[in-house]
C-alpha cells in the first residue's frame, strides 16, 4: 500500500491535472471524485482560509466517525487535540516550502474518542489543501511498549544494587550501570576504554581463568568471588555472575557483581567466635586442634621434633575471689600477652578455658630448646601486673611434651603435657617439667630442668 505521503502527491498531481483540463472538466470531476472515494487512504480539502473540510472521502469519515456527506462538519484545526502542533501551523508549513508538511498527531474523532495519526498536507493549485490522514494508533502502541518495555530495562539496571555490564567478545564496556561508575569510581567515558578485567586485582585472576574473559563463560565458569578493584585501589569483596548473551548477532558477556562485604564480615566474625578466645583474642581449643593436626601431619612426613607446653596460672583462684573478676580477667589478658611475646612468629598459644593455655612449638631441635622457651615463659609471667595502680604478682606451671617421644597424636601429647604441668605444681609451682619417657635426659637438658 502506498504511503500518506505518496498518496497526498497523487491526489495533488490529479487535482492539478483537472484544474488544467478545462475542456472535460465534469468528466475529469467524476473521475476524479472516483479515484478519491475508493481510495484506502483518508482524503481531506480544505479551502486556503478555513480549516472545514469541502470534501472529505468516504475511508476520511470512517476514520473521524461521520457519515458521508457530513464533509462540511469536520473541521480540521478542532480535531487535532496536540497542544503543541495545530491544523494552522501545518498549513504555513506546507505553504512556505511548496511540499509537504507531516507530523504524527493525535486527533480527535466526532465521538470525542482520540487516535494517532499521520497527518500529511500539501497546497494545490486554486489556494486548497489536500490532507491525508492515515490510523497509525497501533503502530504507536506498539512504540509505546516498546519505548515503556526499554525504560523498564533501563530502570531496572539503574536500580540493580550491584553492578552490571555488558562487554562484547573484546571485552570492550557496552552498557553498565550508575552503581558500577559510583563504586569503580571510574567516569563513563573511562569505562569505555575499559575492559571488565581491569577491576580484577592480578592475584585473583587465576579465577577468571587465567584472564580469559571468554573463556571463562564459553566453559561454563560463570561464577567466582573476587575483590572488585577500585579507580583509588581498594579492593572490595565481590561474588560475580556472568553469561553470554546475544546483542543483534554478535556474542557479548553479560556480568553482574553483588558487593559481599557484610557477608564476608559476618563469615569472619563467626570464624572468630568458633575458633578464638574473646577475651584474650587467642585461638582456642578448635583451632589449636587444627594447627597441631597439621603440625604433627607435617612433623611426620619431614621426620621432625615439635613440643606442646601446658601452662596453667598458680593461684589464680584466690586473685579472682579476692580481687574480684575484673581483676582476674585483666590477669589473664596480661599473662595471655606475656606468653604470646615469649614465641617465635611460627609459634601458637591458646587458651583452652579458665586460666589454661596450651603453647605449640612446632620445628624444635630437641627437648632443650622446649625447656628454654619454658624459662622464658615463667620469667616473663611472674612480673607484677599493675591492676588499678595496685601490683598484682601471678607465677605458672608448665607441663612439657615432646613428639614423637610422648605421644603420636594430639590427645596423647596434650595428656602428657598435663601430666607433666601437674607433677610441676606439686613440686612447688613456679616452675616447668618435663615429660619423663623411658630414656634418660641427655645432661644439656638435665642442666635445664628445674627442680623437676
Amino acid at each position: 500500500m502506498a504511503g500518506p505521503i505518496s498518496i497526498i502527491a497523487l491526489v495533488a498531481i490529479l487535482a492539478k491535472h483537472l484544474i488544467q483540463t478545462t475542456s472535460a472538466s465534469t468528466d475529469s470531476h467524476g473521475n476524479l471524485d472516483a479515484i478519491l472515494e475508493q481510495s484506502p487512504a483518508a482524503i481531506c480539502v480544505t479551502e486556503f482560509t478555513d480549516s472545514r473540510c469541502v470534501y472529505a472521502n468516504r475511508a476520511a469519515c470512517d476514520l473521524l466517525g461521520y457519515t458521508p456527506g457530513d464533509c462540511s462538519q469536520v473541521d480540521i484545526e478542532s480535531m487535532i487535540a496536540e497542544e503543541d502542533c495545530s491544523a494552522q501551523q501545518l498549513r504555513l508549513e506546507a505553504l512556505t516550502s511548496g511540499d509537504i508538511a507531516r507530523s504524527a498527531l493525535t486527533v480527535r474523532r466526532k465521538d470525542g474518542s482520540l487516535l494517532a495519526a499521520d497527518v500529511s498536507v500539501r497546497m494545490i493549485d486554486g489556494g486548497k489543501f489536500v490532507w491525508c490522514l492515515a490510523d497509525i494508533t497501533e503502530q504507536k502502541n506498539t512504540e509505546d511498549a516498546l519505548r515503556n518495555e526499554v525504560k523498564f530495562t533501563d530502570d531496572l539496571i539503574k536500580s540493580l544494587p550491584g553492578i552490571f555490564y555488558l562487554a562484547d567478545k573484546d571485552g570492550r564496556f557496552l552498557r553498565w550501570n550508575a552503581n558500577f561508575e559510583a563504586m569503580s569510581g571510574y567516569s563513563a567515558g573511562e569505562l569505555e576504554r575499559a575492559h571488565p578485567l581491569d577491576f580484577i586485582p592480578e592475584d585473583d585472576k587465576h579465577a577468571f581463568v587465567g584472564g580469559n574473559l571468554i573463556e571463562m563463560f564459553t566453559t561454563g565458569r560463570s561464577l567466582a568471588e573476587s575483590y572488585f578493584l577500585t579507580k583509588d585501589r581498594q579492593r572490595i569483596p565481590f561474588f560475580f555472575t556472568g553469561t553470554k548473551a546475544k546483542l543483534g548477532q554478535n556474542d557479548c558477556l553479560l556480568g553482574v557483581g553483588l558487593d559481599i562485604t557484610s557477608r564476608k564480615t559476618a563469615e569472619e566474625q563467626i570464624y572468630y567466635l568458633a575458633h578464638y578466645d574473646a577475651l584474650t583474642n587467642l585461638p582456642n581449643r578448635i583451632l589449636f586442634n587444627d594447627r597441631i593436626s597439621h603440625t604433627l601431619s607435617f612433623a611426620s612426613r619431614y621426620g621432625q621434633q615439635f613440643a606442646v607446653l601446658f601452662v596453667d596460672l598458680d593461684s589464680f583462684k584466690e586473685i579472682n575471689d579476692t580481687q574480684g573478676h575484673n581483676t582476674g580477667d585483666v590477669v589473664l589478658q596480661q599473662a595471655a600477652l606475656r606468653i604470646s611475646q615469649s614465641l617465635r612468629e611460627s609459634d601458637t598459644v591458646a587458651r583452652i578455658g579458665g586460666d589454661e593455655f596450651l603453647v605449640l612449638l612446632p620445628g624444635i631441635s630437641g627437648a632443650e630448646e622446649a625447656c628454654i622457651v619454658a624459662d622464658k615463659i615463667l620469667t616473663a609471667v611472674t612480673h607484677p601486673i599493675d591492676v588499678d595502680g595496685s601490683e598484682i604478682i601471678v607465677s605458672s606451671s608448665i607441663g612439657i611434651s615432646i613428639f614423637p617421644d610422648h605421644g603420636s597424636d594430639n590427645h596423647s601429647l596434650v595428656k602428657a603435657a598435663d601430666e607433666a604441668m601437674y607433677h610441676a605444681k606439686r613440686s612447688g609451682k613456679n616452675r616447668y617439667h618435663l615429660k619423663r619417657d623411658a630414656m634418660p635426659p641427655s645432661d644439656s637438658v638435665a642442666k635445664h630442668l628445674r627442680h623437676c
